[in-house]
């Protein structure tokens, strides 16, 4: 099984017989599918599920390509240059297509959809339309280039073709396809790449094995790697250029990733983060582009080149293509990928017979072995030495991020030396995005606050300086905040007997003006009398003036809340029921006699009359007047 390393191959590998030269082997990126060759008997393994299935075919020995259709209907069999043959596995029936330029040799096919395919040949691209039912090929499109090879990306139906005697003019094909089931293809404008210069009786050549098609948070680039050959003084480490591939505008370079060694290389795309292998010294080095540290921390690699855009949002994700080129350098020292076992026995890692494919596949032919390539996010965590901000950045590129980012913020919280300021550039950073916030309030409370509060040693104070941090960022980026960290702060105020800060923070607007909290401050006047005014004095920069008319009758005090609602000439809506039963509740004969007159003056003023009707509800008060004051 595979190590506990920050990288690492996959514990469940799909097995399939080594390749010898009786057996075979080949893999469709597009399905993740290995073909292994006994025969007439051929053995398909499924990378997805991991499922295996047989089928017999003829003249298997002189395959040269095999890949299923997407919808597993049709088996694409290449068994010559020039054609390629089409087995219905449900109809039991087979038919071919020939290469339409007769002197043209097919290199390549690839399925766009479930029911096209393009043939690659060196003197053209032509695209076909498969009927199975009728066992048909319709010919859709050609387009006449010397090709000297292709490479495909199945995730966006991306062909890059090469052509020239320097192989460095490259066009693109997108496979565009709509619901309906039937593509359309798209050329778009072909671009050159630059090639270092020549050494001495020697000339510069682009290759397929130097051109890998990935995708990084969702968009697609073209990474070429440009390694330096004999007498070149000037280039003397590799790097890898990244070219940005977009239907709707040209192929821009857009950043170089600096290797800083020579040697064989491959790459793989992890978790959007750009794995490089190197087989020479055995180890691979990580790098991502949405990332960079600031500018005074080191990482253990060297300092990034100045030529930088300016940070990139999170979570969206633009590098510039306006003539403007990115350099990036590891994030890390190269690494090994944690040692594999297979049947007790140490895998070779970095074998020259390893083949690497889009996004994290690696295969050996010679062991059988193929693996998914894996990125430990909590490692990835224990590995970086930059600031804890920046940590917090990176890990929120991963796909897995949320579990590393609390248990790192509970631990810094934890040590209680964590400066308040890095915690706050840590809160800015996940409340950064108002849109779609990376971490909700909810999240925090559930993940991080809430089991810290229950930690002993934490001292009253500090925690609530951290909440009082986080309601402070929340309030920057404009966030409602949730009641439930006033609520926290204020129950652990009353457990300390500290409600004098409370008044503080209240006071000098810490603590952010809301209905529940001014309703909480009022609840605390036994415990805290200068509450019930702090209360009052939100609800008024509220203009809650019913709260705070609520609040005075809740407090039995009648006359000033007649007042209020009078001052703020809200006294037509008071309801009558309520004041007189707070005025005869307060045994005050007095107060209940000056209420009584008010709602029937009032009675009077509206109605013209000062009678009180039915529906107010108020028949026991009337009695109880008439029987207190003796009037008719």
């Amino acid at each position: 099984m595979s190590g506990s390393g920050l990288l690492y191959l996959s514990d469940n590998p799909v097995k399939f017989p080594p390749v010898t030269r009786t057996t075979p082997v080949f893999y469709d990126e597009t399905n993740q599918e290995i073909f292994a060759m006994s025969g007439d008997l051929v053995t398909i393994y499924n990378a997805k599920d991991h499922t295996e299935h047989t089928l017999t075919i003829d003249n298997a020995v002189n395959i040269i390509s095999i890949k299923y259709s997407i919808d597993h209907r049709i088996l694409a069999v290449q068994r010559s240059n020039q054609s390629v043959d089409f087995l219905n596995i449900q109809e039991n029936t087979e038919f071919s297509q020939c290469c339409r330029r007769g002197s043209g040799n097919i290199i390549g096919f690839n399925w766009t959809c479930q029911n096209e395919i393009v043939f690659i040949n060196h003197q053209a691209i032509e695209f076909y339309q498969i009927n199975a039912k009728q066992g048909k090929v319709r010919h859709i499109k050609s387009y006449s280039i010397n090709v000297n090879w292709f490479v495909y990306s199945p995730q966006f139906c991306v062909l890059v073709v090469s052509s020239t005697l320097c192989g460095n003019i490259l066009h693109p094909f997108y496979f565009k396809t709509p619901q309906h089931g039937t593509s359309n293809i798209h050329r778009l404008p072909k671009f050159q790449v630059e090639l270092p210069p020549a050494g001495p009786n020697q000339r510069s050549q682009l290759l397929e094995r130097q051109v890998s098609i990935i995708t990084l948070h969702g968009k697609l680039f073209l990474a070429i790697t440009k390694s330096p050959q004999l007498g070149q003084e000037s280039y003397k480490t590799t790097e890898i250029c990244l070219y940005v591939l977009a239907t709707e505008q040209i192929v821009n370079k857009v950043a170089t990733l600096q290797l800083g060694i020579t040697g064989r290389f491959a790459l793989n795309c992890v978790d959007n983060m750009i794995v490089v292998h190197h087989q020479n010294s055995k180890s691979s080095m990580l790098f991502d582009v949405c990332w960079s540290p600031t500018s005074n921390e080191s990482n253990n690699v060297l300092p990034l080149s100045t030529t930088r855009t300016p940070a990139l949002k999170i979570p969206n994700f633009n590098l510039k293509t306006e003539g403007q080129v990115v350099t990036f350098r590891p994030i890390l020292q190269p690494m090994s990928i944690s040692q594999f076992t297979h049947e007790e026995k140490p895998c070779e890692l970095y074998s020259s017979t390893w083949v690497v494919f889009q996004p994290g596949i690696i295969i050996d032919a010679k062991q059988g072995l193929l693996w998914e390539l894996k990125l430990s996010v909590s490692k990835l965590s224990m590995h970086m030495v930059c600031s804890k901000p920046s940590l917090i950045k990176l890990l929120l590129h991963r796909r897995n991020y949320k579990n590393t980012i609390f248990s790192t913020l509970r631990s810094l919280i934890l040590t209680q030396s964590t400066p308040l300021s890095v915690l706050g550039d840590i809160f800015d950073i996940l409340n950064s995005v108002i849109d779609d916030v990376l971490i909700n309030q909810d999240e925090m409370l559930e993940e991080v606050f809430s089991p810290l509060l229950t930690k002993e040693e934490l001292s009253p104070s500090y925690k609530i300086s951290v909440i009082v941090e986080y309601i402070r960022s929340l309030r920057l980026h404009k966030l409602r905040i949730s009641y439930y960290y006033y609520e926290i702060i204020i129950q652990i105020l009353i457990r300390c007997n500290q409600l004098f800060k409370l008044h503080q923070l209240v006071q000098f607007q810490v603590l952010g003006d809301s209905a529940p909290l001014a309703c909480l401050l009022l609840s605390l006047d036994k415990t805290y009398e200068p509450a019930f005014l702090l209360g009052i004095d939100m609800l008024k920069r509220l203009n809650d003036t019913s709260g705070i008319v609520e609040a005075l009758l809740q407090k039995n005090d009648v006359t000033a809340a007649i007042q209020y609602a009078c001052a703020q000439n809200k006294e037509d809506t008071l309801d009558c029921a309520k004041f007189l039963q707070s005025a005869a509740d307060s045994g005050d004969n007095v107060l209940f006699y000056s209420t009584y007159k008010f709602f029937s003056t009032r009675n009077e003023r509206l109605r013209k009359s000062a009678e009180f009707l039915p529906e107010d509800g108020v028949d026991e008060f009337v009695a109880l007047y008439k029987s207190l004051f003796n009037e008719l």
